[in-house]
């Protein structure tokens, strides 16, 4: 899988994690970013007025951005699960790195 196309530097994430935080307290999702929030809230046949106003905005600094971002949260979303693997290969990655078994009761070391 090619490297997510916003993946500048650590300031860049940095800001994506606050982002991601701030539409965590609005919307109680977690891993989507304010641009996906108000690009999806724009695709509502009528949307709402916050959602319009800035949608607009941040349409007008990237051509776009709201559809571009909710491209990149599924795209980063992609990544995670293929890094993540399926849980033995998670399991087998918690043992080889750090020692730690995954059980029925708990994880242990």
């Amino acid at each position: 899988m090619t490297p997510i196309r916003y993946n500048q530097g650590y300031a860049v994430v940095i800001a994506r994690c606050i982002d991601i935080l701030v539409a965590g307290v609005f919307w109680r999702d977690y891993g989507v970013t304010i641009s996906s929030m108000t690009g999806l809230a724009l695709r509502a046949p009528r949307p709402p007025l916050w959602a319009k106003l800035l949608g607009a905005f941040l349409n007008a600094i990237e051509k776009g951005h709201c559809e571009l971002a909710i491209a990149c949260d599924i795209e980063r979303a992609l990544q995670a699960l293929e890094i993540l693997g399926s849980p033995e290969t998670a399991e087998s990655r918690l043992l080889n790195l750090y020692g730690i078994k995954v059980t029925q009761n708990g994880v242990s070391r």
